[in-house]
């Protein structure tokens, strides 16, 4: 009995020595408690512990931890310095004193050091031997970025993983066996640094316990090519290499013949790449199924089948691809862009393109590439680059946000005039370049501020001046990722105007509310104003009143007048007339019925 009641207390203490700390409640003083040379550290504004000492020294913080024979750590460091024989850290996973820096017997994690390597020692008094180092993982940066898991289960097998970008996609660098026990009474970190490195030290999400299982299967984030004979299939997590191996499956649905080969890089373990066979390189789209992959923790992923479609990118040449639309002059909630438009037949790869500008006064700037990525850019389709993406996207309407991209280093465009231009960056070929400035926006402008420059037809050079247009008004200004609002047309057809009905009842049932009058064949610029007329020629509403449009444009009529109240029942004239930048002055009326239920 007197057994049974010591279990009973000594449980609820076990349990509460589990290490598990963010820092999110800003202090290492309590939940847990860390005790040592508590002066030398602190918690900074991203709730990370951080060295904040002077000098050359050695500070040490440790916590009461669990003793148990299976066991996992985890951690996530960062260390803002090149390590050295006198700049390093240790996490200790398990110590049997809080004294870290005595002669005690602990396992501890050394990240640096002379060698510039991560290892697994243990430590008897003055005895420190090496059990495991991490290949390929070295702390020779400037800033030196990890998380680090390690597993041990009860007989003595030892796993080690690592994301050596600080995120949580661990690969497994290893595993050994050591029957040897852990001393987990105390968990702490041991900094030995140089003055200059005193404060560049910062630790974050510690964790030490039971281990913890994954119990969720891998999910394909996306499925393309990395290049013309390649799939590339990345997914949420690393995948267990040894799979590929044993009993991956992988096939075409129509076209099984064309998968030859497939691997994972060690470099990125969370990226499936499949070879198509060589000889099979025509265009082709198909169901490419994937059975039988799984992650590090066995988790399997469901059989699955995703539509791929097969082609070559083709080298851009000049009139390949253009400038098809330049905003160099924002106003203080947008933002400058470039669009391009791939008038070939190609598929065009975009991060072997460059792009970049020369102001006024003939400064060159080195060119950018595109795109950072490996990124295709289909025919009859556009891509924008923008100093701030999501500037642009909540400044004007964009259907398709993912065809506007930022840019780290963007064309720093001059607000009044400048050249920018497209180059190939294998052979500095000019693809196409144009030359912008205030002067090719329409004169009736009184503010071109937040207005771009639009094409009117990829066919024309694009220094030809007329071949640029101000985009409507009616466009928001500027139509970034999707069709001009000015393009070339004829314009001998004259103005054309067209009724959604002869016959609309604005009576909010949900039928025919609504009267959509779309005017057609104006010139790029054109000034149009569309007013609607009663039987006897009273003005009853406004609905554009000299308004810049683009050559196809839709507006609507809800059936009230300038007085927000809905109009009698009878005849309408919807009036429109326009005026464009050639002077070609026209006009057209059409008859609608505005008619309510009896």
């Amino acid at each position: 009995m007197k057994f049974i009641l010591c279990c009973l207390i000594l449980f609820p203490i076990a349990v509460t020595a589990q290490v598990s700390d963010d820092f999110t409640d800003g202090n290492f003083t309590s939940n847990p408690s860390w005790t040592g040379d508590t002066s030398a550290f602190t918690v900074n504004a991203e709730h990370q512990l951080k060295l904040n000492s002077s000098g050359s020294d050695t500070s040490c913080l440790s916590t009461q931890s669990l003793s148990l024979q299976a066991m996992e750590w985890s951690f996530w460091i960062k260390i803002s310095f090149n390590t050295s024989l006198n700049n390093y850290t240790r996490v200790y996973l398990g110590s049997d004193s809080p004294d870290l820096k005595g002669l005690i017997n602990a396992v501890y994690l050394q990240i640096g050091g002379s060698g510039d390597s991560i290892m697994l020692y243990r430590q008897n008094g003055n005895m420190h031997s090496l059990l495991f180092r991490f290949p390929f993982l070295r702390t020779n940066k400037s800033v030196n970025v990890f998380r680090i898991k390690v597993r041990r289960d009860t007989v003595g097998n030892w796993d080690l993983f690592a994301d050596s970008t600080g995120g949580r996609q661990f690969s497994r660098y290893g595993n050994f066996t050591d029957i040897q026990m852990v001393p987990s009474a105390w968990f702490g970190v041991f900094c030995r640094y140089t003055s200059s490195n005193s404060t560049k030290i910062c630790f974050d999400d510690f964790y030490a316990g039971r281990i913890l299982l994954d119990t969720v299967p891998p999910k394909i984030i996306s499925c393309g090519f990395s290049d013309s004979l390649t799939i590339r299939i990345k997914f949420n997590e690393v995948i267990d290499s040894s799979c590929i191996k044993r009993d991956l499956k992988y096939s075409l649905k129509n076209n099984p013949e064309k998968l030859i080969k497939a691997y994972i890089l060690k470099t990125d373990p969370g990226i499936l790449f499949i070879r198509i066979n060589q000889d099979n390189t025509d265009f082709f789209c198909d169901s490419l199924r994937i059975q039988n992959i799984s992650d590090l923790a066995n988790n399997f992923l469901t059989d699955t089948s995703v539509l791929i479609c097969y082609y070559i990118p083709g080298p851009c040449r000049p009139g390949d691809m253009v400038i098809n639309e330049v905003l160099f002059h924002p106003d203080v909630s947008g933002s400058k862009f470039i669009e391009f438009y791939n008038c070939s037949s190609k598929i065009i790869s975009l991060n072997t393109l460059l792009v970049g500008n020369s102001g006024s006064g003939n400064t060159s700037v080195q060119p950018e590439r595109l795109c950072s990525e490996e990124r295709f850019l289909a025919p009859k389709d556009f891509f924008v680059v923008s100093a701030d993406s999501s500037k642009l996207c909540s400044r004007y309407y964009v259907p398709y946000p993912g065809k506007v991209a930022g840019m780290e280093h963007f064309p720093s465009l001059n607000s009044d005039s400048g050249y920018v231009f497209l180059k190939s960056a294998e052979d500095s070929m000019v693809i196409d370049a144009m030359s912008y400035s205030e002067s090719m926006h329409l004169s009736f402008l009184t503010n071109t501020i937040g207005v771009s420059l639009e094409r009117l037809d990829p066919r024309i050079p694009s220094n030809c001046r007329a071949n640029w247009q101000s985009a409507s008004e009616t466009s928001g200004f500027a139509s970034p990722g999707y069709d001009n609002s000015h393009y070339v047309i004829d314009p001998g057809n004259g103005l054309d105007l067209q009724l959604s009905s002869s016959i609309f009842s604005p009576d909010n049932d949900g039928l025919e509310d609504l009267l959509y009058i779309k005017v057609n064949n104006v010139e790029a610029g054109t000034l149009l104003t569309l007013r609607i007329f009663d039987i006897k020629g009273n003005l009853i509403k406004i609905i554009a009143g000299s308004s810049t449009v683009s050559e196809n444009s839709l507006f609507l009529w809800d059936g009230t007048g300038e007085n927000s109240l809905i109009v009698n029942m009878g005849y309408y004239i919807v009036f429109a007339e326009s005026l464009g930048v050639s002077g070609k002055h026209s006009n057209v009326k059409r008859a609608v019925v505005v008619a309510w239920k009896l």
